[in-house]
């Protein structure tokens, strides 16, 4: 029990951190760091990785409630499938979007195609990122 429970809040945390980084990327729009070019952006991944801690800790205030809801229905349901956690993390994801959304007011809107896709793509990378860390596979039998 102990170890589960270690497992799904260390889960939690890399898929938050991985949501922020994917957030950052969207829109600080680093070329330079997908190409791998790390020498011409040397002096802003001190930047970059703050933004990232600030949009993962939003990340999660915002999801904890319905990640960990995710996460006990998984464990009650012994769900393994990494596609159940990234359509919660889609899910999740898509939640947040449109709650901002709905929290906006006057003319400027977050409602965009390129939003939208960094927010599903953030989503999917969290989904999976947890997946791979909190949720035991089988193990292959030894002979």
């Amino acid at each position: 029990m102990f170890v589960t429970v270690v497992r799904i809040i260390l889960g939690f945390i890399a898929a938050v951190l991985v949501a922020g980084a994917v957030q950052v990327l969207f829109v600080a729009g680093y070329d330079d760091l997908l190409k791998g070019n790390f020498s011409a952006i040397s002096d802003q991944l001190e930047g970059l990785g703050l933004l990232t801690l600030l949009a993962a800790t939003q990340s999660a205030v915002f999801s904890a409630p319905f990640a960990f809801l995710a996460a006990a229905i998984a464990a009650w349901q012994p769900i393994r499938s990494g596609l159940f956690f990234i359509a919660a993390g889609i899910l999740i994801a898509l939640a947040g979007f449109f709650a901002q959304y709905a929290g906006e007011a006057g003319s400027a809107t977050i409602l965009n195609r390129y939003a939208l896709a960094a927010y599903v793509a953030s989503g999917f990378a969290a989904g999976l990122v947890y997946w791979l860390v909190a949720v035991p596979r089988a193990r292959p039998a030894s002979a």
